[in-house]
C-alpha cells in the first residue's frame, strides 16, 4: 500500500523533459532537466535583477537630485525623470516575470523552460546595466548647462531595457 501510494504521488510530479524521457521534478537529483525549475528561476530572475537595477539607479541619482533641489528648487523637478526611468526598470522585469509564472504548466517542455529563462536572465541583466546606467548619468545632471546631455544618456540607458523587454517577451511568448 505504502509502495502503490509512493508511485501514484511520483507521477503527479514527472513530466517529459529532454529526449522524451520521463523527469521526476519531486526530487532534486532531477532538477536539473526539470522545466518548472528552470521556468520558475527565469522568471525569478527576471522580477529579482531588475528590481536591484531599479534600486541602483534610484540609489545613486537619489542624492544628486536632493543636491540639485538644495542649490535649484526649480531644477528638482526636471531632475525626477531619472528616478521615473529608473523605477519603469522593476515594472518591465515584473511584467516579464508574471508572463513567465502564467506560462509554467504541466505540458511545458524542456525547451520552452528554457525560452522562459533565457528570457528572464536577459530582462534581468539589461535592468541591472541600465540601472547603472540611469543612476551615473542621474549623477552627473546636477549642472543645468549639461542637464540636456545627461538626459539623452537616461534615454539611450532607458533604451537597452526596452531592448531587452521585446526580447524577454518575444522569447517567454513562444514557449510551449
Amino acid at each position: 500500500m505504502k509502495d502503490q501510494d509512493r508511485h501514484s504521488r511520483l507521477t503527479a510530479n514527472r513530466q517529459v523533459g529532454l529526449c522524451n524521457q520521463v523527469v521526476d521534478c519531486a526530487t532534486l537529483t532531477s532538477v536539473t532537466l526539470c522545466p518548472t525549475f528552470w521556468a520558475g528561476l527565469g522568471g525569478g530572475l527576471s522580477v529579482l535583477l531588475s528590481a536591484i537595477g531599479a534600486g541602483i539607479g534610484i540609489g545613486i541619482s537619489g542624492p544628486a537630485i536632493a543636491g540639485a533641489g538644495v542649490e535649484r528648487p526649480e531644477v528638482m523637478f526636471k531632475t525626477f525623470i531619472a528616478t521615473i526611468l529608473a523605477e519603469a526598470l522593476a515594472i518591465y522585469g515584473l511584467v516579464v516575470g508574471l508572463l513567465s509564472v502564467f506560462h509554467i504548466a504541466d505540458t511545458l517542455t524542456l525547451a520552452g523552460s528554457v525560452r522562459i529563462f533565457a528570457g528572464g536572465l536577459t530582462m534581468g541583466a539589461a535592468a541591472l546595466g541600465a540601472g547603472f546606467g540611469i543612476g551615473l548619468a542621474a549623477a552627473t545632471a546636477e549642472k543645468p548647462e549639461i542637464f540636456s546631455r545627461a538626459v539623452i544618456t537616461l534615454i539611450l540607458a532607458e533604451a537597452l531595457a526596452i531592448y531587452a523587454l521585446v526580447t524577454a517577451l518575444l522569447l517567454v511568448l513562444q514557449a510551449k
